[in-house]
């Protein structure tokens, strides 16, 4: 019996890798497309080839619950239409049995996902921001989007991009009038860049401040100032951050810091579940594929299950997206919007599985 067990999981594993390298390509063809009209002398064609090989780590954990779906499909597939799964199920084999063995190798890969998700995925995306970021700064010129804004010590603070190692790129510091309130400013202060010093200080390069006074305005550049703020460097690599681009323990450790603050973390704990509940959704896939196989599926062309595939796939991820952003919006648990696709999942497929079996 573990040869059989064997047998099936190879071939669901490797059709599974099939899918995920055609995901990926297609995935890599469209961005491509897509962003070939950024080209210019700053942001060069082999920057954009970097910036889209750094994200597919992070795609290739994002697609491996949809290509659980169809790998399993196509694997248990191929079995059904050479008649062998015909066979095991004649010689007694249960259909539960069948699924152990299809879902063992998945959930070798999500695991590894997980990884891809924690320690690979969020420094390649880090890089690929970096790199996109640095076609404008080269320019000399801050766009003030696409970056981070913060509040911080009753300063309004944009951040174009940080890294990990305490450097934060394209600063821009508004400080209001505090006798004015909100409606006039005192001063701005842009910097290049910004380098942790200790503590709460913060070394500015290339700076230029901008005093506003009721008769005038003074200007004034210097290349090194100091910048004291409360928030830690770890927190404002954070925030300067995509929610979807974090890893696990950057999450919580930024939702810690939200609900200390009393700031809405809901995005991050959105984006937390969904990223540590993709090993059950892909599960969960593996299931609802391993039912439509031995039910309305059975007689069909592998054309026919990549089909029916996509369409399985594209409705749980539209799902899972849907009452994952609507949980955010009514204000209610996002892990209880994230568990509600994968729960319907995983009833219908054993609910099916019980009644082929």
């Amino acid at each position: 019996m573990n040869r059989i067990d064997r047998y099936i999981g190879n071939s669901v594993l490797w059709s599974f890798l099939i899918v995920a390298v055609v995901l990926l390509g297609l995935d890599f063809a469209l961005t491509f497309i897509e962003q070939i009209k950024k080209v210019n002398d700053n942001y060069t064609l082999q920057s954009l080839l970097q910036v889209i090989l750094y994200r597919l780590p992070g795609k290739l954990a994002e697609y491996i619950p949809i290509a659980s779906l169809i790998g399993t499909l196509m694997g248990l597939g191929t079995l059904a239409a050479t008649s062998e799964l015909t066979v095991m199920r004649a010689a007694g084999m249960p259909i539960w049995r069948i699924g152990f063995a299809a879902c063992q190798p998945i959930l070798v890969v999500s695991l590894l996902g997980m990884g891809i998700s924690e320690f690979v995925a969020p420094k390649a995306e880090q890089k690929a921001n970096l790199i996109e970021k640095f076609k404008d700064q080269e320019t000399g010129a801050f766009s003030l989007s696409g970056g981070v804004w913060l509040k911080a010590d009753n300063n309004f603070v944009y951040i174009d991009a940080a890294d990990d190692t305490g450097t934060l790129y394209g600063i821009e510091i508004f400080a209001p009038n505090q006798q004015q309130g909100l409606q006039q400013l005192a001063f701005t202060k842009s910097a290049t860049t910004a380098k942790h010093l200790q503590g709460s200080t913060w070394q500015l390069n290339d700076v230029t401040e901008t005093f506003f006074f009721p008769d005038r305005i003074e200007t004034k550049s210097t290349p090194h100032a100091e910048w004291n703020v409360s928030i830690t460097p770890e927190n404002l690599f954070l925030a300067s951050q995509d929610p979807e681009t974090l890893s696990l323990s950057q999450l919580l450790n930024y939702q810690i810091y939200l609900r200390q603050e009393k700031l809405d973390a809901s995005q991050y704990e959105l984006e937390f579940w969904i990223t540590a509940l993709r090993p059950v959704a892909s599960l969960a896939l593996v299931l609802v594929a391993l039912s439509s196989v031995f039910g309305p599926l059975r007689s069909s062309t592998m054309g026919g299950r990549i089909f029916s595939g996509v369409l399985i796939g594209l409705a749980f991820q539209n799902a899972l997206n849907l009452f994952g952003r609507m949980s955010v919006a009514v204000s209610f648990p996002p892990i209880i919007g994230v568990s509600i696709p994968i729960i319907i999942c995983l009833l219908a497929g054993i609910i099916l599985v019980r009644r082929r079996g």
